[in-house]
């Protein structure tokens, strides 16, 4: 199982301070499950949680900040249009890493 960064914050202690700073940082990005967008949904899903259509379909979450908190945080979910949310999820259900960037 790949480390994330929510895994780290419920489960083990923030090995460095540094560390520590960027959990932080990761919960106030607030990030948002995109994925019940692509399926005509316009509420916004917590990244961990699902619709219930999206349940029912097995469709992986694939998740983006909403707020933009410091220069490391990564592009925000706004920037991506319908398609692109599409594309990733398709490539997160073949099991392979989202380059965001080369949507």
């Amino acid at each position: 199982m790949k480390p994330s960064a929510y895994r780290s914050m419920r489960y083990g202690k923030p090995s460095s301070p540094e560390e520590t700073k960027n959990l932080i940082r990761w919960v106030d990005e607030k990030w948002r499950n995109l994925t019940p967008l692509t399926l005509g949904d316009t509420k916004f899903y917590e990244c961990g949680k699902k619709s219930k259509e999206q349940k029912q379909r097995n469709l992986p979450s694939v998740c983006r900040p909403s707020v933009k908190v410091s220069n490391a945080t990564p592009a925000l979910a706004n920037n991506y249009n319908k398609q692109e949310i599409k594309k990733a999820v398709n490539i997160k259900k073949q099991g392979k890493t989202i380059i965001w960037g080369k949507l």
